[in-house]
């Protein structure tokens, strides 16, 4: 009898279920780095935003130091920001731009915080 060289129906079944099994693997790692990079930018835009606005606010005088609403930032429409003034002690605020930033499955915010006094 003649002997038979290649590979089974069985051997090839296999290799074909293993090999799949081990591309659906990676994909799904490939998946979760691209989703992570794109939520670590908006945490960085989201960041900059924030200290941008801080800046702006403590170059402003005691008294123009105001609440201002949650709003769209100009030139960054998936992001709103907002200024909360808290007043802890007499002549002093509180300062807490906070900044939303979409993700998915719901808004999430940062915040940062400063003093100005009157004295």
């Amino acid at each position: 009898m003649k002997k038979r060289e290649g590979f089974s129906l069985l051997e090839v079944l296999l290799a074909f279920v293993l090999f799949t099994v081990g591309f659906v693997a990676i994909a799904r790692v490939f998946s979760i780095g691209l989703f992570a990079e794109s939520d670590t930018e908006k945490v960085l835009i989201t960041t900059e935003l924030a200290q941008e606005r801080v800046e702006q606010i403590r170059n402003l005088s005691y008294n123009n130091i105001v609440n201002e609403p949650k709003a769209a930032i100009s030139g960054f429409p998936i992001f709103q920001r907002q200024v909360i003034i808290t007043y802890p002690q007499t002549n002093l605020k509180q300062i807490e731009v906070r900044v939303y930033y979409p993700t998915k499955p719901q808004e999430n915010s940062i915040s940062l915080f400063t003093y100005v006094s009157d004295i």
